[in-house]
């Protein structure tokens, strides 16, 4: 009986041994994946959470209730038919329009103590005639205070966006392409953390339109930015984000979002344009009829 009982009590030490050391390795491993999770998914650079607008004398919001996050690096498309409050949207995020409800957060991944920096390009250049290419680009140098980095920052950001040679050209000779190539340098030239795109291809013929956008993905790719495009064209959405938000109007809202793979065959490419396509139709309405 003694024996029975010496065994018992070593066995139950060893159970509230082994029980120890198995809630401790629990608790371990749940704190790396919390960890790792930290890592894996980045803090959101621009978080929006039910955010609402009302323009004075509109019966209907702008927009109403819309969460979003854009991530480092990540480029996000907004699509929806006209009055569905995307340009308003991209107001908010780039600071022009401050919502009348709702959250709003940045994150500077490079210094929590300063903004973010944010730059917008509109549908049209909006470039200075009297100044050259050159002149136009250095212009938010100097607006940024930092003038002494002029010379070799113009003439690098002139390189990457297709225009090498073109430092000394009066913009007004240019084409519509090689002007928003400039308006395109003159926004990166402040090294900006996202930047916002209000349908920049949207006055270009579609050869251009399709050079444009290529030579965006590449320098977006080269310097990391994140990028939020507002756009009515699915292929611009299916060329250049990694997701795709759907908006509908009255009120302004979030209906759907699809991520888009970074590399797609022809038939993957042609399902989630369709997919797009679909959501941008209006929505059916009823009408009662008395009899």
């Amino acid at each position: 009986m003694r024996y029975l009982t010496i065994n018992f009590k070593a066995l139950q030490h060893e159970w509230r041994r082994n029980t120890s050391i198995l809630i401790n390795s629990i608790i371990f491993v749940v704190y790396i994946r919390k960890e790792a999770a930290a890592v894996l998914i980045p803090a959101p650079l621009i978080a929006l959470r039910r955010v609402t607008h009302r323009y004075a004398h509109h019966a209907a919001p702008a927009l109403a209730d819309v969460s979003l996050r854009v991530a480092p690096g990540e480029c996000v498309a907004v699509i929806g038919r006209s009055g569905c409050g995307k340009s308003t949207l991209l107001q908010i995020m780039a600071g022009l329009v401050q919502p009348t409800g709702g959250d709003i957060h940045f994150a500077n991944r490079r210094d929590a103590r300063k903004p973010i920096r944010r730059t917008l390009m509109f549908q049209r250049p909006l470039l200075f005639p009297w100044l050259d290419v050159a002149g136009n680009v250095a212009l938010a140098l100097r607006f940024d205070g930092r003038k002494q980095e002029t010379p070799g920052r113009v003439e690098e950001l002139l390189a990457r966006t297709g225009l090498a040679g073109r430092a000394r050209a009066n913009v007004r000779e240019l084409s519509g392409g090689q002007q928003q190539r400039v308006a395109l340098a003159r926004s990166l030239a402040v090294d900006p953390d996202i930047l916002l795109l209000d349908e920049p291809f949207s006055a270009l013929d579609p050869l251009t339109r399709g050079e444009l956008r290529r030579q965006l993905r590449e320098t977006q790719q080269t310097f990391g930015f994140a990028m939020t495009l507002v756009t009515h064209d699915v292929d611009d959405a299916l060329d250049l984000a990694s997701r795709v938000v759907v908006m509908a109007a009255e009120p302004g809202r979030i209906i759907a979002e699809h991520d888009i793979p970074s590399e797609m065959d022809g038939e993957t490419r042609a399902t989630l344009r369709a997919r797009l396509l679909d959501a941008l139709e209006p929505e059916p309405c009823s009408i009662a009829i008395d009899a």
